[in-house]
């Protein structure tokens, strides 16, 4: 699902822009628990796009465990055509000691990292947000395009996978938001 919202916000001190930044590097929506992907042997790859972006996701979990799940990111050509400047891009994980960050790249940097120590049976959401300028129809502001990702991976080997954990994956287990504080 992805979500393009709009405010207005006036004339921000450094100090309440840079709580603002803050309060938006992990979205609203990251700790609650909503549909995952599951990564399994005969399933190790995970792409979905949508007005925002295209994400993908893989691991290898017949290889080694704890696996890697190596990931990346691309805002779509509809959020690039609108951005008049460079982004600055952060990652993190719910669950695992991870961060990933990007200042001062283009729009259209293809972000891709990996996030090791990924256990089996386990739910993780992976969250990310870029903040870049903008200018929509002579309007101004600034953007921040935030993901979440939740998964899990299964091997099908281990006799302790969870029958739970085996269901189908969903169609939301991927999201984006992009909001847009617009100058006075």
């Amino acid at each position: 699902m992805s979500l393009i919202s709009t405010r207005r916000v006036g004339v921000l001190g450094s100090a309440a822009l840079a709580a603002l930044v803050c309060a938006s590097a992990v979205p609203a929506h990251a700790g609650v628990q909503q549909a995952k992907h599951v990564f399994k042997v005969s399933a190790p790859y995970y792409k979905k796009t949508d007005s925002n972006g295209t994400f993908t996701g893989q691991t290898d979990v017949a290889k080694s465990v704890p696996a890697t799940m190596a990931w990346s990111f691309r805002v779509s050509p509809k959020v690039q055509a609108i951005a008049t400047g460079n982004m600055t891009c952060k990652a993190g994980h719910m669950q695992l000691p991870y961060h990933d960050a990007h200042s001062g790249v283009a729009v259209g940097y293809f972000w891709h990292s990996s996030v090791k120590n990924n256990r089996l049976n386990k739910d993780y959401t992976l969250y990310g947000n870029c903040n870049f300028r903008v200018n929509v129809g002579g309007k101004t502001g600034t953007a921040n395009l935030g993901f979440r990702f939740n998964y899990s991976l299964v091997n099908g080997i281990s006799k302790r996978s969870a029958p739970e954990a085996e269901a189908p994956s969903a169609d939301d287990a991927f999201s984006t938001e992009l909001d847009i504080a617009y100058d006075s």
